[in-house]
């Protein structure tokens, strides 16, 4: 019987339930279960005195409460559950009492009524609370049994009217008070669950930021260089080919350099690392402050550059530009109390004369930048066919 008692409480709960959510819904679920043993004895006693109207009574609330108690298994959706148990003490007492010929003659139904605050009560987390409604309950249940004129005429009709009036405004009024507080409480449920559900959907926007941020952060880290914070080789790339694009549509060139920064490995190595990060992010700026907003500079290397700058018609803006890089560059670079000096060296290739392939372009540039490298550094060299 326990090991019932125990299965038939857990039957509504969800694996998502807190301990709190657990235990109510344990009382609620249980609480059918509970009535449904008075109920039955009721109906039986009913039964054998013949009385089939009162005996349809208890066997409802037994029938429906049976039914929904197993939709509540199957389905676990213990909102519907918990407003059935609600309309059955709303209806089904008074309804059925009304048709079996007014409150006299059907004074036990209202203990179906009085059945709301001890439902109510489950929902407390006073338990004291619980236990007095409970035992009213029980008082009411046996006084209803004594004077029902079903069971013992003579005992009615021994009692005071006012007596056994006082008796009916006191049933109906708890029954009605019952009904209140379960309907409160039932009403503070659905404000609860929506207050829940607001919290849910605002932890889930919230989360959705979070994931956002995320991949921004991701897509940053992918396509960036974490010292300079300039575009990385891959995304390089993609952004020339659109400017490959643009040239072809608007009969244009680009212009594709490479940069290898003069002097910076001795600088990496007597200063140390934390020297050379600082130099690449002085430098990187410089470059960037160089070019338009169409533009762009990336780190490609250790110490190596890439520049690409679209919409051009004329070659020789292209060399004022590579002369101005040389310039800025070639400006000291303070790092601590040091003035720290690189050169750069620049090799210029020319999309589409010189390939229509970044591989190919940059391949070229890296080569005219050897070049210049050959010859003495710290200069800009154009690529030409051998």
């Amino acid at each position: 019987m326990k090991n019932f008692i125990t299965k038939l409480s857990l039957i509504g709960i969800l694996p998502t339930d807190n301990e709190d959510e657990i235990l109510k819904k344990a009382a609620l679920t249980l609480l059918p279960f509970y009535v449904i043993i008075p109920a039955l004895i009721w109906s039986i006693i009913y039964f054998s005195l013949g009385n089939i109207d009162a005996f349809l009574v208890p066997m409802s609330y037994i029938v429906i409460s049976t039914i929904s108690t197993y939709y509540l298994y199957k389905t676990k959706k213990f909102m519907h559950f918990e407003t059935v148990q609600l309309l059955l003490i709303l209806l089904l007492p008074f309804i059925l009492m009304w048709i079996l010929g007014g409150f006299v003659a059907g004074s036990f139904v209202l203990i179906w009524a009085f059945y709301a605050p001890v439902a109510a009560a489950m929902y407390s987390e006073n338990v004291k609370v619980g236990a007095k409604w409970f035992s009213a309950f029980l008082l009411l249940l046996f006084i209803s049994m004594l004077i029902d004129n079903t069971l013992s005429v003579n005992i009615q009709h021994k009692l005071h009217p006012i007596l056994l009036d006082i008796f009916l405004f006191l049933n109906i009024s708890a029954g009605f008070a019952g009904i209140f507080i379960l309907i409160s409480q039932f009403l503070r449920n659905i404000k609860k669950i929506s207050i829940e559900l607001k919290k849910e959907r605002e932890s889930l926007f919230n989360l959705t930021n979070d994931l956002k941020n995320a991949n921004k952060e991701l897509e940053q880290l992918a396509n960036c260089d974490i010292v300079t914070e300039l575009p990385n080789r891959l995304y390089f790339q993609d952004i020339v080919y659109d400017l490959f694009s643009r040239a072809e549509l608007n009969n244009k060139i680009v212009a594709i350099m490479f940069l290898d920064l003069d002097g910076f490995k001795t600088i990496n190595d007597t200063l140390g690392h934390e020297a050379g990060d600082t130099i690449l992010k002085i430098v990187g700026s410089r470059l960037k402050s160089v070019l338009r907003d169409g533009d762009t500079v990336a780190r490609v290397g250790g110490d190596e550059f890439a520049i690409a700058i679209g919409d051009i018609s004329d070659v020789e803006h292209v060399k004022r530009i590579a002369s101005t890089l040389i310039k800025e560059v070639n400006e000291f670079c303070p790092y601590k109390s040091e003035k720290c000096h690189v050169g750069v060296s620049i090799g210029i290739s020319f999309y589409p004369e010189h390939g229509k392939s970044i591989g190919e372009l940059m391949k070229r540039a890296d080569q005219a930048m050897y070049n210049i490298k050959r010859m003495g550094k710290n200069n800009y060299s154009i690529y030409k066919e051998a």
